[in-house]
């Protein structure tokens, strides 16, 4: 065979490099084989309801990697734990996989509070759950309408709308309770400001009603009440909380 090989010196080259070819196809499988962890898997963790603080030991031990690509607000969990991974546990992952991970926000949600003033109780109700409120107590209060909201408080304290609020803020509410039965005596507002007007109303358990003012009405602060309705009377009484409408002129100085 050796003779022969050496009267083929062309057939002689040809099988070393077939030879070659064959062991450095077969280093590179091998190669491969070990780069590549052929069928060595590692099964993927439970990681849900683990705090984000613990997650780069965790994952150094099981020699894996992991990325939060989204966060939720869920008030009813706790702040920074998983609440979502992909893949999912038990799953077979190569070592050294990236886990993707959605995570309970660590900070409060804020929300802009929404307009539900002059709108049905039920429908406040409503849409209040809807934004992520919660519903405190319920003040009724006499006025013209019925069932409508009023006001709204936060501790004691008024909310205007658009303002930023957390998520889950419990809000009380004033509602109408329409008109009552008890009537208290009308009060003469004519010659005082918009608010002795308003203190004065207040007190009686009145209600400010349509504002108007003169064209000449630069600015109301400093406007006067020339006339009021329902007009004024010794004898006149009107429910508890009605409104009774202004109108407004620059103060006359003599």
């Amino acid at each position: 065979m050796l003779n022969f090989l050496r009267k083929k010196p062309l057939l002689k080259h040809f099988l070393y490099a077939v030879l070659f070819l064959f062991l450095l196809f077969l280093g590179l499988f091998k190669f491969l084989d070990h780069y590549t962890e052929h069928n060595r898997f590692l099964k993927v963790p439970n990681f849900k309801n683990l705090h984000i603080n613990a997650l780069d030991s965790i994952f150094k031990n099981y020699e894996l990697r992991y990325e939060i690509i989204d966060s939720v607000f869920d008030k009813n969990r706790s702040k920074g734990i998983v609440v979502n991974q992909y893949p999912s546990f038990n799953t077979d992952v190569k070592r050294n996989r990236k886990v993707f991970l959605t995570i309970n926000s660590v900070k409060n949600k804020i929300v802009k509070f929404p307009d539900i003033f002059d709108i049905t109780l039920r429908q406040a109700v409503t849409y209040l759950k809807k934004n992520g409120f919660e519903i405190g107590k319920l003040q009724y209060k006499s006025d013209i309408a019925i069932n409508k909201v009023l006001e709204c408080k936060l501790n004691g304290i008024a909310v205007q709308v658009g303002q930023e609020l957390q998520y889950g803020s419990i809000i009380d509410l004033i509602v109408a309770k329409g008109l009552s039965k008890e009537t208290v005596l009308l009060p003469n507002l004519v010659g005082l400001s918009k608010l002795e007007a308003n203190i004065i109303l207040k007190s009686n358990s009145l209600n400010l009603g349509l504002l108007y003012y003169d064209d000449e009405v630069k600015d109301s602060s400093n406007a006067i009440i020339y006339s009021q309705y329902p007009k004024f009377s010794d004898e006149i009484e009107v429910n508890l909380g009605s409104s009774v409408d202004l109108f407004f002129r620059n103060e006359i100085i003599d």
